[in-house]
């Protein structure tokens, strides 16, 4: 069906105070086809009772009819005019009344014009009612649909969870349920729709190509001949015409039937001419591709949450509106905001705009999810009153909403959702974001009475979770050797490496990401594997991240809207010298502009505009424009509440640029222009009480071209490109990130593209221009992968299968039984990506280059058996009074000042003089896997604690000495592991060398404490061990020095300490001056405690914490600070 209908099926009728109707919206939108209609008729009709209410809906809505010579292409989703219903009388009880809307139209043929001769129709109903019941009144409120009554046990934990992406200009959840587990016989019910779809239009469309030595006719023969030997097993297609043939033979068939015509389609195409079937294969191994990358929602239990339910939309636009305040017990105090978010919000705010309402900045925010981080109060004027809420407050209440239309959704959706109380979120961030952000983030949700908040997963990786899941399809078997056959080889591995670039309405993120695919055999050697199932292990590896808080595409539509806003003060003042305009109508006078602009005291046409409207915006010149234009059309509203009127609606004209200059074009289709007119321009000005005579409105215009969208438009895009080279080149080009099984200069292998503005055709331009240069990347349109349809969804989506992986992923040995019946197991090690640093963070320091603390593509363990998170420790490293730590994603992008942490206080407190502190106190950086830091803190080199109750063997006494460290910090031989397995490999220098007789180990000796016994003293060396062999036991062995032997004596073994770790972690043996040897797991513990105090005596670590910082915030890139 070429054409949709949006609109609902139920709808309760409600009033606002005003006396006004709310009604249900009508959208059309053409499907995803081709074959875009040609609309020749709407008609609207609404019936029932009581009968004048249904006279009075039926007035808002207008029916028209086009002629055959001016139909009304639809090429996108279109919203039909309706007025305002104004209902004086109290609402009646039991309405009930039927609105039914009827689409005639016309398909297109290949050439795109109507086929005139075959009218087709669409029709949608909605009944419009009351309860019977009802009370005569209803107030408009946030609640869409009444509330319903909780059936759910108190007692009961929703056994799911849901993804939140809170975007900048959209938002999407996703759930996880498992009530429902669909396993499909065929296809998912995904792909097999989309492959119903696109065999349909295929069919009907009967595409053409140029091929040498044939021609138009030649084709209608052979299609011709091909769908008459299909439609012979089909006798339901005997009476289809031209057009409507696949749509015909699909109709009604069953999952089963449809693979038979696809196989019939196949057999039949065997028997047509070569190039015929040449042509037609390829243009089936298309749709075939695209079905099969059509991600299985279902499959997963994923469910895309309905969060406008009035339009049936899953993503709505994240702009905000405060619809009420609750005060709290003290005046000072809010104890409840209610926001709500999307379409109805935008809505709200453009009528009181029209309206002339002057509070719109404090009761709507067009993009919240900026303010993170910022200390901000808004100030709301609801019914006269006027509060100041925080910012974090209005952010806690948008969370809020989206969970609580989560709920709503899964209340009325009981059959495919579980019941209980929600327990788990995953909350996506921006990848570049602070710990500052994060942890905000993380404690407004959980104040929502959401228990676990898992803050895992950045927008980056989440999109490219959701795009590697894609590219598995939904066949596991088919999945794995597709990904085989696009990844580079290293003996039984399969690897390549990954780009995310993701650019949204406000934010920019990266990911750099190693795919690694292995296949691990949990059978013995002689173990009965039954029909060959295979465990295959994906692990990705971040290489690197990064991104930009204030680069998207709200960026842009600020530059578009600066542009139209000297543009038309351009004009206007054109008008002025031209004297087509009197001079008093503006508020300001050519003379009191910059002298730049005028010649003989005369505005110069063009001199504001060409200010502007170039590449480069820096200059002295263009600020001198801006302010100029300023006063021509107020539009700063920060000091001016009553400008936001005139800034709202030239920010709707600049969205509408973007969108009609920047979409993608084919060859043949001349540019659009984009066109401002006197009326327009006489409504904006009449905001700012400046009204234009009704004799120049026809004479005055303002036209944006493609060329200037894309001077506006290319710093933006070059910025966000430029990001993703300096981090490819960073990652792939230094050695630390070079595969331990690949030798080869690596390489980008999969450009994966999101983000709305991905969309515009300036960006992939921009983008082939650099990398198809660079040495990282070999261009292939088939390795770019950019999908409109998900570029919002995969973010929630991603993060909420990814998710599902880390809580249901199981063991190898766990999956034989599978493996036995024949069926491939696939297990991604999510839990993969936090073990690497993404970025490198350095400490600045006088007159010198910033000293490196941590490496981009450092691999972080667990510390301590307790850890619940992955981390790594710097060196220990001389302390200053004020320490500034920077987030450095690679060279020559902006550093970040990551926090801070003031020595001088901790210097104060324990009455230290500078150059004592200095001198004696050193510092331990510890990085965690959320890019949160420590600082351990110590007088002197720090003291360890070890516990007599690890098992330990006697090297002093097995070779018969007193002391194995000498006087002269020396051990008196070599101490060894792996000497046999050096030996049976018959090489004489394979073995791992833990200490060493030669080495002087003076500033090597550790001090070590007794766990029980702290004030005892006695010391050692730390060294860490290699991977424990199959035994599960390292045998020690000794080799003498003094003198010098060539035998290795055996000293004895330890077993590989039991412990139950969630991350990898490293093993240690000590060694004391009397020669005992102990194993241990994670980091040796240092003697700490937990005041500040303990660093007046040598030895002690005192813990503290790295002060974050908010994330810089530029005005002149936030274009809703008042101040454009």
């Amino acid at each position: 069906m070429p054409i949709k209908i949006e609109l609902l099926n139920r709808y309760q009728l409600r009033a606002k105070e005003n006396n006004l109707l709310v009604l249900p919206v009508i959208e059309i939108k053409p499907a995803e086809s081709t074959n875009l209609p040609f609309i020749s008729r709407i008609q609207i009709t609404v019936a029932g009772m009581p009968e004048d209410l249904a006279i009075a809906i039926q007035s808002v809505y207008r029916s028209v009819t086009f002629s055959s010579s001016n139909l009304l292409k639809l090429t996108s989703p279109q919203r039909l005019k309706q007025i305002e219903c104004s209902w004086s009388k109290a609402l009646p009880a039991g309405v009930n009344c039927m609105l039914v809307v009827t689409v005639e139209y016309f398909d297109s043929d290949a050439n795109a014009n109507p086929l005139l001769t075959a009218m087709k129709k669409t029709t949608a109903e909605c009944n419009i009612w009351t309860f019977a019941n009802e009370s005569p009144r209803f107030q408009m409120t946030a609640q869409l649909i009444p509330p319903e009554p909780k059936s759910m046990k108190s007692n009961l934990t929703y056994p799911g969870w849901f993804a939140i992406d809170f975007g900048t200009s959209n938002s999407t959840v996703t759930l996880y349920d498992p009530k429902v587990i669909v396993t499909p016989d065929i296809l998912p019910r995904e792909q097999e729709a989309r492959l119903r779809d696109r065999i349909s239009v295929w069919l009907n469309h009967r595409p053409v190509e140029e091929v040498p030595g044939t021609n138009r006719a030649a084709w209608e023969t052979e299609w011709q001949k091909f769908l008459s030997e299909l439609g012979k097993d089909f006798p339901n297609t005997r009476d289809a015409n031209r057009y409507n043939f696949g749509e015909i033979l699909l109709r009604g068939i069953s999952s089963t039937q449809l693979l038979e015509v696809i196989r019939q389609i196949e057999i039949c195409l065997g028997k047509r001419l070569d190039w015929f079937r040449r042509v037609a294969s390829k243009n089936l191994n298309q749709i075939y591709h695209e079905v099969f990358r059509v991600p299985a929602l279902e499959w997963q239990s994923l469910i895309p949450v309905e969060l406008d339910k009035n339009r049936r939309q899953h993503e709505i636009p994240s702009e905000l509106e405060v619809i009420n305040v609750e005060g709290g017990v003290f005046k000072s105090t809010i104890d409840r905001v209610k926001v709500v978010l999307g379409e109805q919000a935008k809505q709200h705010r453009l009528d009181a705009i029209r309206g002339g309402e002057d509070d719109i900045e404090g009761r709507f925010l067009h993009s919240p999810k900026r303010y993170f981080g910022q200390e901000r109060t808004c100030k709301i004027t609801l019914d006269g009153n006027v509060e100041s809420i925080p910012i974090n407050t209005l952010l806690q209440s948008a969370y809020a909403h989206l969970i609580e239309l989560t709920e709503k959704y899964r209340q009325s959706n009981a059959g495919k959702c579980s019941e209980g109380k929600f327990y788990r979120a995953v909350v996506t961030y921006p990848t570049i974001a602070s710990p500052f952000v994060r942890r905000e983030i993380e404690s407004l949700v959980q104040k929502l009475d959401i228990v676990d908040v898992q803050m895992a997963y950045d927008e980056a990786v989440s999109v490219a979770i959701f795009f590697l899941w894609r590219e598995f399809g939904g066949d596991l078997n088919v999945g794995i050797e597709s990904f085989k056959s696009r990844c580079r080889k290293d003996g039984e591995r399969w690897w390549q490496n990954v780009l995310v670039l993701d650019v949204g309405g406000g934010t920019t993120d990266l990911a750099l990401i190693r795919l690694s695919l292995e296949e691990i055999n949990p059978f013995e050697p002689g173990e009965d594997r039954g029909d060959g199932g295979r465990y295959y292990k994906l692990t990705p590896k971040l290489l690197g991240s990064s991104g930009h808080l204030q680069l998207g595409g709200e960026l842009i539509t600020l530059r578009i809207f600066l542009l139209l806003k000297v543009a038309i003060a351009d004009c206007l003042l054109s008008a002025v010298a031209d004297e087509r305009l009197a001079k008093d109508i503006l508020k300001v006078q050519p003379e009191e502009l910059s002298d730049r602009f005028l010649i003989n005291g005369k505005f110069q046409p063009y001199s504001l505009l060409e200010c502007v409207d170039k590449e480069i915006r820096e200059d002295e010149a263009y600020k001198e424009a801006l302010n100029a234009a300023e006063k021509v059309i107020p539009t700063r509203w920060k000091n001016s509440p009553n400008r936001a009127q005139s800034f709202y609606t030239l920010w709707e004209h600049a969205e509408d640029a973007k969108l009609t200059l920047g979409q993608k074009r084919q060859k043949d289709v001349p540019e659009p222009l984009y066109v401002i007119d006197g009326h327009k321009i006489a409504e904006i000005l009449a905001q700012s009480d400046i009204q234009l005579p009704n004799t120049i409105l026809d004479n005055l215009s303002v036209t944006l071209t493609v060329e200037q969208f894309e001077k506006a438009t290319i710093p933006v895009i070059k910025e966000a490109v430029a990001i993703a080279q300096g981090l490819i080149e960073n990652a792939l080009g230094s050695k630390s990130t070079k595969s331990h099984y690949n030798t080869e200069k690596e390489q980008v292998d999969w450009l994966i593209l999101s983000g709305k503005t991905c969309n515009l055709e300036l960006v992939q331009r921009e983008l082939y221009r650099v990398f198809s240069q660079s040495d990282y990347f070999i261009w292939n349109n088939e390795r770019v992968t950019f999908e409109p349809e998900y570029t919002k969804l995969a973010t929630s989506a991603g993060a909420c299968f990814a998710e599902k992986l880390r809580q249901l992923g199981f063991a190898p040995k766990e999956s034989k039984e599978l493996l036995r019946k024949g069926a491939n197991q696939l297990y991604i090690d999510v839990k993969n990506l936090f073990y690497f640093l993404p970025c490198s963070f350095t400490r600045e320091v006088i007159g010198a280059s910033p000293e490196p603390i941590f490496h981009a593509g450092q691999e972080l363990y667990q510390l301590e058996a307790e850890d619940g998170v992955a981390k790594f420790r710097s060196g220990w490293q001389g302390m200053q009074l004020t320490n500034n730590i920077i987030r450095q994603d690679f060279e020559n992008i902006k550093p970040q000042l990551w926090g801070s942490f003031n020595g001088d206080a901790l210097r104060k407190t324990l009455t230290m003089s500078e150059d004592t502190f200095k001198n004696q106190i050193k510092v331990q950086f510890e990085i965690n896997q959320k890019l949160e830091i420590d600082l351990l803190l110590c007088r002197g080199t720090p003291h360890y604690f070890i516990s007599k109750n690890i098992p330990h063997i006697d090297a002093a006494k097995t070779i018969n000495i007193a002391t194995i460290i000498t006087e002269d910090n020396k051990v008196v031989g070599d101490i060894a592991v792996n000497v046999v397995e050096s030996a049976n490999a018959l090489k004489t220098d394979a073995h791992t060398l833990l200490f060493s007789g030669e080495k002087d180990y003076r500033y090597s000796l550790q001090t070590f404490r007794d766990e029980e016994e702290t004030t005892s003293e006695f010391t050692g060396l730390i060294a860490e061990l290699p991977p424990f062999p199959v035994s599960g036991k390292h045998t020690f062995y000794f080799q003498y020095h003094n003198p010098k032997s060539n035998q290795w004596e055996l000293i004895g073994e330890l077993p590989q300490p039991q412990i139950s770790n969630e991350y990898p972690c490293r093993y240690y043996v000590s060694l004391t001056s009397k020669g005992l040897l102990r194993v241990h797991a994670f980091e040796i513990p240092y003697w700490t405690s937990n005041s500040s105090d303990c660093l007046l005596q040598e030895g002690c670590v005192f813990r503290d914490t790295l002060q974050p910082q908010p994330n810089d915030i530029e005005a002149k890139r936030d274009p809703f600070s008042g101040e454009h």
